[in-house]
């Protein structure tokens, strides 16, 4: 199959604006950074309810393919999958923020959270994107988020994205199941 003169062209063109297009937000992102804090975060939904967490405990987002179902563990654990030569558990927390569980679909993704030794990943129905937020923007759970869901969560920002603290998740020890039978 050749490639022709222009579709080169066209690539490499493509190529310098990328590189350009990233040079110039990491530069915006710098002067904004001056004026106040920004967090980056991974934006995805559980349900019809957007949630994000600070991309610095994710270690990656991957389409979920196949998957072990375990016997005999909580209705949290939604099972594990071989993650290159790593078995990383993966949890579904649609059943602690009481959300009504939905059928597995292409646009189901793993969010795999990562912190030292651990790793674990989270469902997540769709992933809805990757963007920079200010800190002032982030307000208080509302009251109705009580119980367990107030405990992983750090705030709301704007009206709809409740943010999730991916370094308590990462830590809950409710969350490892080692029960021998």
């Amino acid at each position: 199959m050749e490639i022709s003169a222009d579709a080169l062209d066209q690539e490499r063109m493509d190529a310098v604006l990328r590189k350009r297009a990233k040079k110039l937000s990491r530069e915006f992102l710098k002067e904004s950074a001056d004026e106040e804090d920004l967090l980056e975060i991974v934006e995805f939904r559980l349900g019809q309810e957007r949630y994000g967490v600070a991309s610095l405990h994710v270690g990656e987002v991957i389409p979920l393919r196949e998957r072990a179902v375990l016997p005999c563990t909580p209705p949290f654990v939604a099972g594990i999958l071989n993650l290159r030569g790593r078995i990383v558990s993966l949890i579904d927390l649609k059943f602690f923020f009481d959300i009504p569980a939905t059928e597995i679909s292409k646009e189901t993704r793993v969010i795999v959270l990562r912190s030292g030794e651990m790793e674990l990943g989270i469902l997540a129905d769709a992933l809805v994107g990757i963007r920079m937020i200010s800190l002032r923007n982030i307000h208080p759970p509302l009251p109705t988020m009580a119980g367990v869901r107030s405990a992983y969560l750090l705030g709301v920002e704007g009206e709809d994205t409740a943010l999730l603290d991916g370094g308590r998740i990462l830590k809950d020890e409710s969350l490892i199941v080692n029960e021998e039978v």
